[in-house]
């Protein structure tokens, strides 16, 4: 009988040190252009560079997931030359807008999985899902009230409802949302843009934020349960149709709540983020006399680890 090929995430000691160099240099391309209000060419510059760097790293295969209209870097781009193949869930840029305006909080993902290693869902744009840290696995329940919600996150973290913190998109269709997370007593972040980063930090403890709510694109929820199953976190998502049309798509399917283990059903997982404009999860791209420097995280299930990177980049030569 002939041995089983191993996948490369089994082979390889780390792969999310492959996956930052994708991450920081898309980071950098979107860093050059800050505040310049070019917002389609912050994505183009970003997904270029991530493309080069993934073509030239030495991994093969698909993206699965990510921005739809990213014109580099589509669902459905096969990326890389070599063998074996991975599954792809990456955003060149979250948040090209901020970094076109010159906000903070943008941020460079990927993670890779192992093929089929992301959960199949019926084709709708939007899912709503409540992240908390490790120390709130099993009292995250999106059939309950977020007011009880937040009552269990606080009894896990030893703490009162009122010292939580939680992160919701700033979007009309949470305007209800957001005033149950005040009525109940909590301290509100809205976040202009970033569903993953706001996630990553409700997952990751002493980020300053202990809650992620709300209703976000399937593609940006699955990602962030990647890095929510490597910092164990605690999660749940249900898909969220926006018209008849996606409701009847989903049927039964629109009741069903996920944990994070249903939507990433890999068993070995990798994340890289690096950040391009700085925010409360990482300091920006910063630029200096022929260098630039900046600040990831690298995140894997079978390594069980979780690295915080900062790298300095020489963009030119100093004469003798």
């Amino acid at each position: 009988m002939q041995d089983q090929p191993r996948s490369y995430i089994d082979v390889r000691r780390e792969l999310a040190l492959d996956l930052v160099h994708a991450t920081e240099a898309a980071a950098l391309a979107a860093a050059r252009l800050l505040g310049r209000g070019d917002e389609e060419r912050i994505h183009e510059a970003a997904g270029d560079a991530m493309r080069r760097m993934l073509d030239d790293s030495g991994l093969t295969g698909t993206v699965v997931l990510g921005t739809r209209n990213d014109p580099i870097l589509p669902p459905g781009t096969l990326v890389g030359g070599g063998e074996p193949r991975l599954d792809f869930g990456l955003f060149p840029v979250e948040g090209a807008g901020q970094v076109a305006r010159g906000y903070s909080n943008a941020v460079s993902i990927v993670a890779a999985v192992d093929p089929g290693g992301f959960v199949q869902l019926p084709a709708v744009w939007y899912a709503e899902k409540i992240v908390a840290g490790p120390a709130a696995r099993g009292a995250v329940d999106l059939d309950d009230t977020i007011a009880d919600n937040l009552r269990r996150i606080a009894f896990a973290r030893d703490a009162r409802v009122q010292d939580l913190t939680v992160a919701v998109l700033d979007r009309p269709r949470h305007q209800e949302l957001i005033a149950e997370v005040a009525a109940a007593g909590a301290r509100i972040m809205t976040l202009e843009e970033g569903d993953i980063a706001g996630a990553v930090m409700a997952a990751m403890p002493g980020s300053g934020i202990d809650a992620a709510v709300g209703i976000g694109g399937l593609h940006a929820t699955l990602v962030a349960a990647c890095a929510v199953r490597c910092l164990g976190g605690a999660m749940q998502a249900r898909l969220w149709p926006r018209n008849d049309e996606e409701r009847e798509l989903l049927g039964e399917a629109a009741s069903r709540v996920y944990g994070v283990t249903d939507l990433v059903t890999a068993t070995e997982v990798a994340v890289a983020v690096t950040g391009v404009t700085g925010g409360p999860l990482l300091p920006g791209v910063a630029f200096g006399s022929g260098y630039a420097e900046s600040s990831s995280l690298l995140m894997s299930s079978r390594q069980a680890t979780v690295r915080r990177m900062t790298t300095r980049h020489h963009t030119a030569v100093a004469s003798g």
